[in-house]
């Protein structure tokens, strides 16, 4: 038996071996890494086969210690890159609403709202601010804390999104308190 010899594992005989060896996959290792839906496309192979092949596949090959710790170091990666990217995206979102919420909800030329649009404006700094820290932070940030960030700032997106043109005292005071509790929450996960 050679060592890449692809007749030892179950439901591949010598012409499925040539169509996977001129499709490429010459070595157990090979056949072992493929993806099910890459193997499933190969001619005369199919879905059926695929998914016989791969479970066949793994009584005869068994991986290095290196290959398994290697792929768990590549699923870490993969699981932290989009919670990374997604904290970018939702701290670029929230500094975009914040702008439009605060055009929005100008008090032009009514007083009664002018303490409520200060109120909101000095929490928006200090948003902005914690924005700010945050993302030179996050790095050091478990991806935990990432994702309960994320989705509060979702939710902030949400209320800000549905900012009307027209301010009201209860779009003033709801916004200013959502802020005031993202900012606080913000200002704990650094501490």
């Amino acid at each position: 038996m050679k060592k890449d010899d692809l007749t030892v594992v179950k439901h591949i005989g010598a012409a499925r071996m040539q169509v996977l060896n001129d499709s490429g996959i010459t070595t157990i290792k090979k056949l072992y890494e493929i993806p099910l839906e890459k193997l499933a496309q190969v001619e005369t192979i199919g879905e059926r086969y695929a998914k016989l092949i791969k479970d066949a596949v793994v009584e005869v090959y068994v991986p290095s210690a290196e290959e398994i710790a290697a792929k768990k170091g590549a699923a870490k990666e993969k699981q932290i890159e989009p919670i990374d990217q997604g904290l970018q995206k939702q701290i670029k979102i929230l500094n975009k609403r914040l702008k439009q919420a605060n055009e929005k909800l100008k008090p032009l030329g009514k007083k009664k709202y002018l303490e409520l649009y200060v109120d909101f404006k000095k929490r928006s700094k200090t948003l902005k601010t914690r924005l700010k820290g945050l993302n030179q932070l996050e790095g050091g940030l478990p991806n935990k804390v990432k994702k309960k960030i994320i989705k509060k700032a979702d939710a902030l997106n949400a209320t800000m999104k549905n900012v009307g043109k027209k301010p009201k005292k209860k779009t003033y005071k709801t916004l200013s308190q959502e802020i005031q509790s993202f900012s606080k929450m913000l200002r704990d996960t650094r501490s």
